[in-house]
C-alpha cells in the first residue's frame, strides 16, 4: 500500500535516494536549452545579414551604372560616413544596446534603398550619408553579437574560444559573402529582358561608333559607347521593381531583428568615452610603427573592392554589355569569394600570412594588367567572368588575412587596432570613389597596381619586425 501511494503521488524512490541526479538533469537540460538558443541566435544573425546585404550588395554593384555620376558619390558618402561612425559606435551601442543598433542600422539602410526611387543629388546623397553613419553601428553590433554568442557557447561545450570563434565567424562570413550571389541573381532576373534588347541593338550595327569602354573610359568622353547612360535603355518600371524588391528584403531583415533576435545577456549601461576611444586609436597609430606601416594595407582592402564595384561594373560591363549583365558577372565574384574565404583561412595555417598576401598581390596585378590591355568585347564574354572570379579570390585573402594579422600582432590592444583597420579601409573606399569621376580608367588601374605593391612591401616589413621580436623573446626564454 505504501509503495502504491508513492506511485500515485508521483514520488520516485530513486530520486529521493539520489537527489544529485535531479540537479544533474536540470543542469543538462538548461545547458541544452542555452545551446539551442545560442545556435538560434547565430542563425537569425546570419539570416538577417543575408536579407539586408542581399539588398545592399546588389544595389552597390549597380549604383554607378544606375545613376551615372551621382552614384559613385553616393558610395563615397556611405564609406565616408563610416569613418565617423566607427569611432562613435561603441558609445552609442553602450546606450541603446547591440540589438537597438541593428534596428537603427536597418532603418537607415531602408532610407538609402528608398532614396534610389528618386536619385536626384539632394535625395540620394542625404540617404547615402544616413546609411554611412549607421555602418559603424551595424558592424560593431555584429561583432558584439557574434563574439558574445561564441564565448557563451565555448563555456557550455568546454571548447577553446579561438576554435569556436573561428567556426562561428566562418559560418557568418559564408552567409555574408553569399549575398553577392543573391543580390546579383535578383538584379539579373529583374533586368533580364535588357540583355536581349542590348544584344539585338548592338549586333545589328556592324559599323557602330567608337566605344569609350574599358581603359579608354574617361570622364570627359561622353560620345559613343553604351556606358555613358546605360540606365536610359531600361524601362523605368524595371528599376522601380528592383528597388522595391531590395527594400522588401531590407524590411524583412528589420522584422527578424525586432521580433526574433534576442538581446545580448551582457547588454546594459556602458560608459564608453568617445574621446578616449579616438585617443586610443590615434595613440596606437603614432606610437607603434607596426600599425603605421599597416595603414596602406588597410587602405588597399577598401580600395581594391572599389575597383571592382565601381570601375569594372561601370567602365567594362555596363559600358559594353549593358547594365543587365552586371549582376551575372558579379555572381562569379560572389561564388568565388564565398568559397575562398574559409579556404584562405585554412591555407594561412600552412602557408603563412605573407605568402598568401603576395599570392593575392600577384593575382591583383595580373587582373589589373588584363583590364589595362584588353579591349572589352562581347565576342570574349568569358573574360567578363574571369576578372571578377580572380578578383574574388584575391579579395577573400585580403579580407581574411588582414583581420587575422591585426588580431595576432595587436592581441593585447585589439579595439584600437581594429578601429584603425576599419577607419583606413573606409578611407580606401572613399578615396577611390572620390577620384573615380575625375580620372581616366587606365590611370586608376595604374594607381591601384602601384598601391598594392607598396602596401604589400610595407606589410612584409611588419612581418619581419614581428618575427624578429618573437625570436628575441624565444632566445630570452631559453637563456633564462
Amino acid at each position: 500500500m505504501d509503495v502504491g501511494k508513492e506511485k500515485n503521488t508521483g514520488i520516485n524512490l530513486e530520486t529521493i535516494a539520489h537527489p544529485e541526479s535531479v540537479i544533474n538533469d536540470l543542469d543538462y537540460n538548461d545547458a541544452m536549452r542555452r545551446k539551442k538558443n545560442l545556435r538560434l541566435n547565430l542563425f537569425w544573425l546570419c539570416l538577417i545579414w543575408v536579407f539586408t546585404f542581399t539588398a545592399y550588395s546588389g544595389l552597390q554593384n549597380l549604383e554607378t551604372s544606375l545613376v551615372p555620376g551621382i552614384g559613385v558619390y553616393s558610395l563615397a558618402a556611405i564609406t565616408g560616413g563610416g569613418l565617423i561612425s566607427c569611432i562613435v559606435a561603441p558609445a552609442i551601442i553602450g546606450k541603446i544596446g547591440a540589438k537597438g543598433a541593428l534596428i537603427v542600422s536597418w532603418i537607415c539602410l531602408a532610407v538609402f534603398v528608398a532614396s534610389n526611387y528618386y536619385p536626384q543629388i539632394y535625395v540620394l546623397l542625404p540617404g547615402a550619408v544616413i546609411e554611412g553613419l549607421s555602418t559603424g553601428l551595424m558592424w560593431t553590433a555584429q561583432g558584439a553579437f557574434l563574439t558574445t554568442i561564441a564565448i557563451e557557447y565555448s563555456n557550455l561545450i568546454n571548447e577553446p574560444l579561438e576554435a569556436v570563434l573561428s567556426r562561428f565567424f566562418g559560418i557568418f562570413c559564408m552567409a555574408f559573402q553569399s549575398t553577392q550571389i543573391w543580390g546579383n541573381v535578383i538584379s539579373s532576373a529583374v533586368l533580364k529582358e535588357e540583355i536581349l534588347v542590348t544584344n539585338s541593338s548592338t549586333n545589328n550595327s556592324l559599323h557602330s561608333p567608337p566605344s569609350f569602354c574599358g581603359t579608354d573610359d574617361c570622364p570627359w568622353d561622353k560620345l559613343g559607347g553604351n556606358g555613358t547612360q546605360p540606365v536610359d535603355n531600361i524601362p523605368q518600371w524595371r528599376v522601380y521593381t528592383l528597388i522595391s524588391v531590395y527594400l522588401g528584403f531590407t524590411l524583412i531583415g528589420l522584422i527578424i531583428t525586432i521580433f526574433l533576435m534576442k538581446p545580448l545577456n551582457s547588454e546594459g549601461p556602458n560608459d564608453v568615452n568617445v574621446g578616449k576611444q579616438l585617443l586610443a586609436t590615434l595613440r596606437l597609430l603614432v606610437t607603434d610603427i607596426r600599425m603605421a606601416l599597416l595603414v596602406p594595407m588597410s587602405i588597399w582592402t577598401g580600395m581594391e573592392q572599389a575597383v571592382l564595384f565601381a570601375e569594372f561594373t561601370r567602365s567594362f560591363v555596363a559600358c559594353e554589355l549593358g547594365i543587365s549583365y552586371v549582376g551575372w558577372t558579379m555572381i562569379c565574384f560572389g561564388v568565388v569569394n564565398t568559397v575562398s574565404s574559409p579556404l584562405s583561412g585554412l591555407l594561412g595555417k600552412y602557408l603563412g600570412r605573407m605568402p598568401l598576401c603576395w599570392i593575392a598581390t600577384f593575382v591583383n596585378l595580373g587582373v589589373l594588367a588584363l583590364m589595362r590591355f584588353w579591349t572589352p568585347s562581347r565576342n570574349e564574354i568569358y573574360v567578363y567572368f574571369i576578372i571578377p572570379g580572380l578578383w574574388g579570390l584575391a579579395d577573400a585573402i585580403w579580407q581574411t588575412q588582414s583581420g587575422a594579422m591585426v588580431g595576432a600582432i595587436f592581441s593585447t590592444n585589439q579595439e584600437p587596432a581594429y578601429a584603425n583597420l576599419r577607419l583606413f579601409q573606409a578611407s580606401g573606399f572613399t578615396m577611390a570613389y572620390l577620384y573615380s569621376n575625375s580620372l581616366c580608367e587606365y590611370i586608376k588601374l595604374y594607381i591601384a597596381g602601384a598601391f598594392v605593391v607598396f602596401a604589400t612591401l610595407l606589410q612584409t616589413i611588419v612581418e619581419i619586425i614581428v618575427r624578429r621580436s618573437d625570436n628575441q623573446v624565444i632566445e630570452l626564454n631559453v637563456r633564462y
